[in-house]
């Protein structure tokens, strides 16, 4: 049996302006890694904190969490940076994760100074979730099991729908409120997304009434951007969003 090494939340403390990095529906802070390490180097915290039920060998302990509980470590994510004295903020999230990221901006909360997502279903979109989790299940389980692989994937579809279904709804609350939002707001989609539907980012920006947003194509790149082909160039984008925000000295 080969053990999958468990992920471990990532939190760099450096300067005085924080960023909070929130991973994928069945991804882990490794999802963000790179990128917090290049806003290391600039000086930048970075944190990322692992949500429950992720990084393990087993993916029931992601199927059988609520999505309510991840929106909860997300707050609570912040509020770890708070209690460490980061009074200044910026939010982002890899898909699922972009989805809180989104969430946390739309609550208008004064700490939080702008954020964003990339390559997130904020908007209702065309997506494959149900199956790239069942291919994530198989690929995982396949390395630490010898037998009956197929027949435990078979059982995780229903668990599978009704979780996403839960995560819809958390977009919706995000989705619905884009029209309040005040901080700047940072949109980064891969053209060659496989798992949404690209185009759903231009129905997301429709929504920003109210503030500056920025929204980035990566024509290269597919779902998980972050570890992609254009994923200098998005650490890049990311520095001179956050170099943008009206952060107080």
């Amino acid at each position: 049996m080969v053990q999958m090494k468990t992920p471990k939340p990532i939190f760099l403390p450096h300067g005085s302006r924080a960023v909070l990095l929130l991973h994928a529906y069945s991804g882990s802070p490794n999802d963000v890694r790179m990128l917090s390490r290049s806003l290391e180097k600039l000086d930048y915290t970075v944190y990322a904190p692992k949500y429950s039920g992720h990084g393990t060998n087993d993916p029931l302990d992601i199927l059988t969490q609520k999505p309510i509980i991840w929106w909860e470590e997300t707050k609570k994510a912040l509020s770890f940076l708070q209690e460490h004295g980061y009074e200044q903020i910026a939010v982002f999230g890899l898909s699922m994760g972009g989805i809180f990221a989104t969430r946390l901006l739309t609550e208008q909360m004064p700490e939080v100074v702008g954020g964003g997502f990339f390559c997130s279903p904020i908007s209702p979109v065309k997506n494959t979730v149900v199956e790239s989790f069942l291919l994530y299940a198989k690929q995982v389980l396949e390395s630490s099991e010898a037998t009956a692989v197929d027949k435990r994937i078979a059982s995780y579809r229903e668990l599978i729908q009704e979780q996403f279904s839960l995560i819809q709804e958390q977009a919706s609350l995000a989705y619905e409120k884009l029209p309040d939002l005040q901080q700047p707001y940072f949109m980064a989609q891969a053209a060659k997304d496989l798992m949404i539907e690209p185009m759903g980012v231009f129905k997301t920006a429709e929504k920003l009434k109210g503030t500056r947003f920025q929204l980035n194509w990566y024509p290269k790149s597919g779902h998980v951007i972050t570890v992609g082909p254009e994923r200098r160039q998005l650490e890049q984008d990311v520095a001179d969003f956050l170099a943008s925000l009206d952060w107080r000295e």
